[in-house]
């Protein structure tokens, strides 16, 4: 229930006139409607030269939004680098270092195991340097990467007892490459010797080591002699060439 001072007392009682209330209200002022707003010729003025100055500097900066904006009149760029893919530059390139940078690109895939340095994991995965079958003729590691190698065998003194698949479902390019890359890389050739295995040596390797269905035995790698090359010949190291 509400209370008599909650209430508004003297209108209850009609001790206010409703004419004094209406009068005091006509002598507040009025409120103004709101008008629409206005943007004056100055601001106006100053935005329109801002568009002209700022459009015509970037125009004139700009030079169609080209590269060249970043290059001073003095630049002079360094030749690109060959990156095997052909071109007029690429006679500039040995063909004995693409063929490398290939084969590296083959190896990627016995990192793993033998490690980018060739130094393998001790007691778990052979090391390809100081490796006897490295070192040796082709025909050997030929026969090793097509059809693979289960243990156990000695590489260094020491015996590993490991499963080496075979990796003959690359192509004969990319079995020369990182053949060749192996040889070069991380063996100790012989006097004049160039390391270098081509496509022809592993086309004939295949062919030699047809009849094996299983991955090899070290008695059965030891039966191949340690010099034994696969047949091919050999190359000039800038062109690519086979040699007279």
């Amino acid at each position: 229930m509400d209370t008599p001072d909650s209430k508004n007392i003297d209108y209850q009682r009609g001790t206010v006139s409703a004419v004094d209330l209406h009068d005091a209200a006509r002598r507040e002022p009025s409120l103004q409607r709101g008008e629409e707003g206005r943007v004056g010729v100055t601001v106006l003025a100053i935005s329109a030269l801002i568009l002209i100055f700022g459009g015509g500097h970037l125009f004139s900066t700009s030079n169609g939004f080209g590269s060249s904006i970043y290059v001073s009149d003095h630049y002079i760029p360094e030749p690109r680098p060959d990156l095997g893919a052909g071109g007029d530059d690429a006679a500039a390139v040995a063909w004995i270092d693409r063929w490398m940078s290939d084969g590296k690109k083959v190896y990627a895939n016995c990192v793993a195991c033998h490690q980018a340095t060739g130094l393998g994991v001790t007691g778990q995965f052979p090391p390809l340097v100081g490796s006897e079958w490295v070192d040796g003729g082709t025909s050997r590691l030929g026969a090793i990467l097509l059809h693979g190698i289960n243990g156990p065998f000695h590489v260094a003194g020491r015996s590993y007892s490991q499963l080496m698949p075979p990796w003959n479902s690359l192509g004969d390019d990319k079995i020369a490459q990182v053949l060749t890359y192996i040889r070069r890389e991380f063996g100790s050739l012989p006097e004049g010797e160039d390391g270098v295995v081509t496509t022809e040596m592993v086309q004939a390797a295949r062919e030699e080591f047809s009849g094996k269905a299983n991955p090899y035995t070290e008695a059965e790698l030891l039966a191949i002699p340690a010099d034994a090359a696969l047949p091919g010949a050999k190359v000039d190291l800038q062109t690519g060439e086979p040699l007279p």
